[in-house]
Order: structure tokens, then sequence, then C-alpha cells
């Protein structure tokens, strides 16, 4: 994986699906880190298992699947320049089930792994919607940062969406 200077954001499943399915809550927050991402601004990561969980268009107890037909659209937004994907190699997978044993909020192995990954790849900003099991952790990088776990709304460090505007 390349290193850059960039801020390196995480998607989770939620982000993704908010995204493909324009979710009116969600959208955009994640269109603005899209299009930062896009300009080269930032990076999107997201593990590879993370492909195979954003098949259903909800991301809490929705069920329902997307339509097959639209796999190579959705496949597309993964294989962008600006998105990478790390592999779940045995070092995430540890990590996951440390963080499931010590992280009392953290209750699904899915969830464990994004946690991890992140992690594991000193990502800055870990963006979810998931208030059960990832916002309100605090947790530190591999290399000692703080993590910070939040809303795609805060990637410039304030939520952008509930700013004043300044008079002038």
């Amino acid at each position: 994986m390349p290193v850059t200077d960039r801020k390196k954001v995480y998607w989770d499943a939620c982000a993704w699906l908010g995204l493909i399915n324009g979710e009116p809550d969600k959208a955009q927050e994640l269109e603005v880190v899209w299009e930062k991402a896009k300009h080269g601004e930032i990076e999107i990561w997201t593990s590879a298992f993370c492909l195979a969980e954003v098949y259903k268009v909800k991301c809490e107890d929705g069920k329902i699947g997307l339509a097959p037909e639209d796999d190579d659209k959705i496949d597309d937004l993964f294989d962008q320049d600006w998105v990478y994907i790390p592999q779940v190699d045995l070092a995430v997978a540890r990590l996951a089930k440390s963080l499931l044993r010590s992280q009392p909020k953290l209750k699904k192995p899915s969830d464990a792994i994004h946690l991890a990954t992140a992690i594991h790849w000193n990502v800055d900003q870990l963006h979810t919607w998931d208030k059960c099991d990832l916002l309100g952790i605090i947790c530190n990088r591999a290399d000692g940062e703080p993590l910070e776990i939040c809303k795609p709304s805060m990637v410039d460090g304030e939520n952008l969406f509930n700013m004043k505007g300044e008079e002038g």
C-alpha cells in the first residue's frame, strides 16, 4: 500500500451503503468525502471484507439484497484510484479478535475487522454511523496516534453540516 501525506479515512459498510443507496441522512456527507478523495485531497480505505458486506440495502437489520445486476456498478466504486482495499490477513484477524475481547462496546466480528484494519493501517478517521458498536470507542492506531471514530461530516475536524455561517 502506498504511503502518502493525504488524510486517510476508513469507510465501514454503512458508509458504502449510504453512498450507493443515496440515503438522505448520509449521502450529502459521503459525497463531500468522495469528492475530496476524487480530487486527491484524501484517501478512502476499506477492508476487502467490506466488499462482501455491501450486498444488502440496509446496514443494520435489513436483509434486502441489492440487485445482482448492479454488482458491476458497486464494484466500480471500490475500483477507484483513491480507494485503498487491504486484505484481511492474520495480523488484522488477530487484532480484531483481541478488540472483541477488550472493547465491551464492540459486539460484531465484522465491526472488529473494520476497526482492526483502520488501526493496523494507521488510518486517521473511521467513518461510521454505528452507535451500537463503533461510535464512542477510544483507541489508538498501530503507530500510537489516536484513531478518530466519527461520522463523515467530521472529515475536516468539525461538523461540516452544523457550522454557523460567518458574516462578512
